[in-house]
């Protein structure tokens, strides 16, 4: 049967006001491909990511801004639709249905109120509960105007918080990175994601490392994950950055990163990261991966 996550919600806020049960059982995560029609799936990365007026002294780099803020899935294999807003400024950018691309591809459209957009997926062909990648909407109607914002996606079907409690130890991940840097344009890289999932530390590590960029020489450095469990499946935290020698961040710069698990028993997970020099440099994007054999 498939289950609506609106539904999810709804059963997980009775459980909350309930008497927990001694032994919870397992919330079984459906695949993407199993949602029910009308599904919302909340996208990570509030505040996460860029524009193209990002050195103009009138535009805030860290409020919510312009954003892709959830899909909901259709009746039909792959399809969703994409909505638009900006919490800033409560203004809607509108709707679009369109097709999920493959690995490291690109959709490109215009939403229902005139705004064109892009959803460029990333590299992640053999995931079935996670979605994560790049987006971007112009800021001006009529499109008259190259204006963009854009920052990195992650969501999928997520793993219950009963589910999650009932592993322990650790788990090793691994995945793939990308972004969009203002220096460096495109940028892509792996990750590797180490979890503990003892209730009493819920505590998870890693890095994302290999990032190399499609314009200029720039280095980059690999940016070490540090974060916490958080409820509802999801985790969030800080990233540092490790020292290289002409590193495009400086020793002591640090980010941020959002995201959580997915599948019925945290098979994959998702995550947007965002980190700036403070100046005119900023790197976000997404990561998502699954778990090591």
């Amino acid at each position: 049967m498939k289950l609506s996550l609106l539904t999810i919600a709804a059963v997980l806020l009775v459980s909350a006001c309930a008497k927990p049960a001694a032994t919870p059982e397992p919330y079984v995560s459906v695949s993407l491909a199993d949602l029910a029609t009308k599904s919302q799936l909340i996208v990570y990365g509030n505040g996460m990511g860029w524009a193209t007026r990002y050195n103009d002294t009138g535009w805030s780099k860290n409020k919510n801004g312009p954003r892709l803020q959830r899909f909901i899935s259709t009746n039909i294999d792959g399809e969703y639709v994409a909505v638009f807003r900006n919490f800033d400024e409560t203004k809607e950018y509108g709707r679009a249905t369109f097709t999920m691309p493959a690995a490291l591809d690109a959709i490109n459209g215009v939403t229902d109120l005139g705004y064109k957009f892009t959803i460029t997926r990333n590299d992640e062909d053999t995931l079935i509960y996670t979605l994560s990648g790049l987006f971007t909407i112009n800021l001006r109607e009529g499109n008259s105007t190259t204006l963009y914002a854009g920052g990195g996606f992650a969501t999928g079907s997520y793993t219950d918080d009963g589910a999650l409690q009932l592993l322990s130890g650790s788990a090793n991940y691994s995945g793939n990175f990308i972004g969009d840097s203002t220096y460096a344009g495109r940028v892509t890289g792996d990750v590797d994601l180490n979890v503990n999932f003892d209730i009493s530390v819920d505590e998870l590590d890693g890095k994302i490392y290999n990032l190399a960029g499609t314009t200029g020489s720039y280095i980059f450095n690999d940016l070490i994950i540090s974060a916490t469990i958080e409820p509802v499946s999801s985790f969030g935290g800080i990233l540092n950055v490790e020292f290289v020698s002409g590193g495009v961040f400086s020793f002591g710069e640090t980010g941020q990163i959002k995201g959580g698990f997915y599948g019925p028993g945290a098979e994959e997970f998702g995550a947007t990261i965002r980190i700036t020099d403070g100046n005119n440099h900023i790197l976000s994007g997404a990561i998502s991966g699954s778990l090591e054999p």
